[in-house]
């Protein structure tokens, strides 16, 4: 049985355990989904207001990406779960409509990485994609507030093995 408050793996954190997110150590995330017990999960005012303000940037980068790439987009508001594994979860930004496909909206501030689909941002897609099983993942991205890109990435069977067995070595190896 879990100690913490363990709600799964999501997305961007597949970088972390595979050690390509410097934000994060995987000791700090273990410590986060395992080890804390049920602390007070109310937000601070300053977490809720992060939050709001991170929502309202994805809603012009989807606004701005539905005109620059012509598709139309659907929220989706409920969290995906894995069918196979339970602990694989991840919070869609939109869903494309009329292809098999998501979006996954970034804001980079600072030192934005050369390519937008960096190593990290693509094993997000990967995650996401198994989870939600669609064949592709658009990468919408802001820029330090002045530039803006979308690229695709196409679904990858290996990858995506990799990420399985490393979240369930993440997860089997916490979960006793």
């Amino acid at each position: 049985m879990v100690n913490g408050n363990f709600e799964g793996i999501y997305g961007n954190e597949i970088g972390i355990i595979l050690g390509v997110n410097k934000s994060k150590s995987i000791n700090e995330l273990h410590l986060e989904k395992f080890e804390k017990k049920c602390e007070n999960k109310d937000e601070s005012h300053k977490e809720k207001e992060i939050n709001y303000l991170s929502e309202t940037i994805k809603e012009i980068i989807c606004k701005e990406f539905t005109i620059r790439s012509g598709k139309k987009v659907r929220k989706e508001l409920k969290i995906a779960t894995d069918e196979e594994y339970s602990f694989m979860h991840c919070k869609v930004d939109r869903r494309i409509v009329g292809e098999n496909s998501i979006l996954l909206c970034i804001i980079y501030s600072g030192n934005a990485p050369e390519d937008v689909i960096d190593d990290n941002v693509l094993l997000e897609c990967q995650h996401n994609m198994r989870v939600t099983k669609t064949d592709k993942c658009y990468v919408a991205c802001l820029i330090n507030d002045k530039k803006f890109e979308f690229k695709e990435v196409l679904r990858d069977e290996k990858i995506i093995y990799k990420i399985i067995d490393e979240e369930k070595k993440f997860y089997c190896t916490n979960n006793r």
